[in-house]
C-alpha cells in the first residue's frame, strides 16, 4: 500500500512540476485530466479491479449461503421448516432488540458522561452488552479518566511557576510596593 501511495505521490509531483514549468495556474486538475496520465490510469484501473473482485467474492459467498440454505430447506419436512422459520424470526428479533438496546444504552451513557463532566466521546469505549456492564464500564472509564486528568494536573503543578511578566498573557502581580508603583507608572505612560 505504501508503494502505491509513493507511486501516486511521485506521479502527482511530476505532474505538478510540469504544470509549474509550463506556467499553468495551480488549479486542481479534473478527474479526466488526471486519468490522461498513464500512471494515474493504471493505479485507478488496479483499484477498481480490486474493488470489483472483492464485491464478486462477497456476492459469491452470499449466493453460496443462499443455495446451501435452500438445499437444507428442501430436505426438511413441513414441521422442520416451520421450526426453522420460527428460529430465524427469533434470531432477527433478538438482533433488532440488541441494536435498539445498544442505541438506548449509548444515549444514556453519553448523558451520564456529560452530567459527570466528561467528554461524550468516551462512550465509544464502553461495553454495551447489557445495562449492568454498561454502568460498570462508565464507572471504570470515569475513574480512569479522572485519574489521568488529576495526574496531568499534578505534573503541571510540579513545574516551576512563571516569573513576573512571563505569564501567558495574564497580568503579573507585583512582588512588592516598588513593583506596584512601577507598573502603575508604566500603565499611565501607555494611556497618556
Amino acid at each position: 500500500m505504501e508503494n502505491e501511495n509513493n507511486t501516486v505521490q511521485t506521479a502527482a509531483a511530476a505532474n505538478a512540476e510540469q504544470n509549474n514549468a509550463a506556467g499553468e495556474s495551480k488549479a486542481a486538475p479534473s478527474f479526466e485530466e488526471l486519468l490522461k496520465n498513464k500512471d494515474y490510469q493504471s493505479e485507478f484501473d488496479r483499484r477498481v479491479t480490486k474493488a470489483l473482485e472483492t464485491a464478486k467474492a462477497n456476492w459469491e459467498r452470499e449466493e453460496q449461503a443462499k443455495q446451501t440454505e435452500a438445499k437444507r430447506l428442501a430436505a426438511m419436512n413441513e414441521e422442520q421448516k416451520a421450526e426453522h422459520k420460527r428460529a430465524q424470526a427469533e434470531k432477527q428479533l433478538a438482533e433488532r432488540e440488541a441494536a435498539v438496546t445498544k442505541r438506548e444504552l449509548t444515549a444514556t451513557a453519553k448523558e451520564q458522561l456529560i452530567e459527570k463532566g466528561f467528554p461524550p466521546e468516551l462512550s465509544d469505549v464502553l461495553d454495551y452488552s447489557g445495562a449492568e456492564n454498561c454502568q460498570k464500564s462508565i464507572e471504570t472509564v470515569s475513574s480512569v479518566f479522572s485519574k489521568a486528568v488529576e495526574k496531568a494536573v499534578n505534573e503541571r503543578l510540579k513545574s516551576p511557576p512563571p516569573k513576573n511578566g512571563q505569564s501567558g498573557g495574564a497580568k503579573a502581580e507585583p512582588a512588592n510596593l516598588a513593583d506596584a508603583l512601577r507598573m502603575k507608572m508604566q500603565a499611565n505612560k501607555k494611556e497618556g
